[in-house]
């Protein structure tokens, strides 16, 4: 009885759950395509106008949060290391 019971290794387990997320990421974006199509040309335009403007502020406001090469302090890792003078022995 024993012979006849499949077992199921984990690498089935993990590509039928990557293939359920799939289906259910098909699943999502086919609702909310039929939902958009629903939509006058006139409201397609003004949320495309609205998505554009929300991604150039937020565009903006990343450029400004980020520091300059100039503004930045150098950390000590950074900076280049003086180099000891050592004397070499003559090989004369």
């Amino acid at each position: 009885m024993g012979k006849d019971k499949k077992k199921h290794a984990k690498k089935d387990q993990a590509s039928a759950d990557i293939l359920d997320v799939a289906h259910l990421s098909l699943k999502k974006f086919r609702k909310v395509t039929k939902e958009i199509g629903k939509l006058s040309t006139g409201q397609k335009l003004v949320g495309g106008a609205a998505l554009l403007a929300v991604g150039l502020t937020y565009l903006a406001r990343q450029q400004a949060d980020a520091p300059t090469p100039n503004d930045a302090t150098e950390p000590e890792a950074a900076k280049p290391r003086k180099r000891k003078k050592t004397s070499l022995p003559d090989f004369e």
